[in-house]
């Protein structure tokens, strides 16, 4: 038997004022795509061979352009063609929140899933997997048999959610039957901040999700957060199940609207993970507290869900601060691309004078300043197959217990890997910003204290004041006064 492959992802927010370009996606191909699939072993025990057609990850970031989709999904329907008489069922890894401007109907995953079924037909057994913070459609159901997302957030358990996701295709060739993928939807859009899954009631859900998944009859039974950053009729929360069995099928369907009930009516209880502050009371705390390391997020400018990375809104409040109360500061990072080519003509010791911010909004408006070059170091990415993405320098600020670093590319620092790649050693500092949402699981597990400062941004994070226009109202929290 053989198996079509493929993945595409990017988290796409409307308040980006860029385009997403094909060269901003790291793309892979043949053997490598395959690797970042998570599940070849599998396949391989089971004597299915794999057909690859393209890995393209986009991050986050705005919408994507319409020619590099149109570059991507070439390369999905190329390989369903070539292969059309061999291919026996479909592995696919799509995000859920990949918009595309100019594309009918909004949405990358419903189109390539569509054009893919268009030259494979109805029937071929399909499994898609989904970041939870993906838009889910009865749509998208109807034509995938069986959809799964991970279940944490953050993501630690991306590879897992993979390799359940492939289980279940090789069960469902190795023994077929007809089931489908049971929809049901939530009427809101709160955002990953306020859903993680570590705190409630997301971890209450979580755990009635596992209870649901061991009654006969139900395979997968998943919730779908949804993404609040763009602004499209797709963008909701929703419940996926997926029977056993044709027989359970009623069940399944049942059992997705109770679930959806269910979470609903736990719409109250979501709310900003850890200690979430205004700006200045979280910046007041980060030097009043003795623990120590503090890690502070700036919420705002959260490149894991579609901010840029270029505010300069937290570096202004520090150096507007006198009294460090003895601290040392790190902001991981600033991504400032010119201003980082710019400092890899000096060496580390070199005293440079410079402006950081490039100034596209009030938010990332321009700071001049003076400083010695601390360290030149690596960019790296995160997760299974980190590499350099490009290039980080530090500067020890004239005048301050503070260090910069701009980076050349945007990525937040996640790991510990990645400060160590730019040269730093995180436990050198007292309090360290870095650009998230709510702290990834790493750096959660290392502070002493992790505080959201709830900056503005690209990224805002009180979702019920977006200026949503396409959305499928009414939705929670945006239209409350109806629930």
């Amino acid at each position: 038997m053989k198996v079509l492959v493929g993945s595409m992802t990017a988290e796409s927010n409307m308040l980006c004022p860029y385009e997403e370009q094909l060269e901003e996606f790291e793309i892979f191909y043949g053997d490598q795509m395959i690797d970042h699939m998570y599940s070849k072993d599998l396949f391989d025990a089971a004597g299915i061979e794999l057909i690859p057609s393209i890995f393209a990850s986009g991050g986050a970031r705005g919408y994507v352009a319409k020619s590099a989709y149109d570059f991507i999904l070439k390369h999905f329907t190329d390989a369903a063609r070539a292969h059309k008489d061999e291919i026996d069922g479909v592995f696919f890894f799509l995000h859920g929140a990949s918009h595309v401007v100019g594309l009918y109907g909004d949405s990358a995953e419903h189109d390539i899933v569509e054009k893919v079924r268009e030259i494979l037909g109805p029937d071929i057994p399909m499994a898609v997997c989904m970041d939870p913070h993906g838009n889910l459609s009865k749509r998208l159901c109807d034509m995938a048999q069986i959809i799964r997302t991970f279940r944490e957030s953050p993501h630690f358990d991306r590879q897992e959610a993979h390799r359940i996701t492939a289980r279940m295709l090789i069960d469902l060739l190795q023994r077929p039957r007809h089931i489908e993928t049971e929809y049901a939807r939530v009427p809101m859009l709160i955002g990953g901040e306020r859903c993680v899954s570590a705190d409630e009631p997301l971890a209450t859900i979580n755990r009635k999700l596992n209870e649901t998944e061991q009654e006969e009859g139900i395979m997968s039974a998943c919730f779908h957060v949804g993404y609040a950053w763009a602004d499209s009729p797709l963008c909701c929360a929703a419940v996926s199940v997926v029977p056993t069995e044709e027989r359970y099928q009623e069940k399944a369907g049942r059992t997705a609207k109770a679930l959806a009930d269910y979470i609903f009516a736990k719409r109250e209880e979501f709310h900003f993970t850890g200690y979430a502050q205004d700006p200045n009371a979280a910046l007041a705390e980060a030097f009043e507290t003795e623990k120590r390391p503090v890690f502070m997020t700036d919420a705002g400018d959260n490149v894991t869900a579609g901010a840029l990375g270029h505010n300069t809104f937290m570096l202004k409040q520090f150096l507007e601060r006198k009294d460090y109360c003895g601290k040392k500061v790190l902001i991981a990072s600033i991504f400032d691309a010119p201003l980082c080519n710019y400092l890899l003509r000096f060496r580390e010791g070199d005293h440079v004078a410079f402006t950081v911010g490039v100034g596209i909004d009030g938010d990332s408006g321009p700071v001049s300043l003076t400083g010695v070059i601390k360290a030149i170091g690596d960019h790296n990415s995160f997760y299974a197959f980190s590499r350099k993405i490009g290039d980080a320098v530090t500067v020890t600020v004239d005048g301050f217990d503070l260090d910069l670093t701009v980076t050349n590319k945007n990525n937040a620092y996640r790991e510990v890997q990645q400060f160590k790649a730019s040269g730093l050693d995180y436990t050198d500092y007292d309090i360290i910003v870095v650009k998230q949402g709510y702290l990834y699981t790493e750096e959660e597990k290392l502070a002493g204290l992790s505080i959201m400062s709830l900056t503005p941004g690209m990224t805002y994070q009180y979702t019920e004041e977006l200026p949503y226009k396409t959305i499928f109202r009414p939705m929670f929290p945006v239209d409350k006064i109806f629930y």
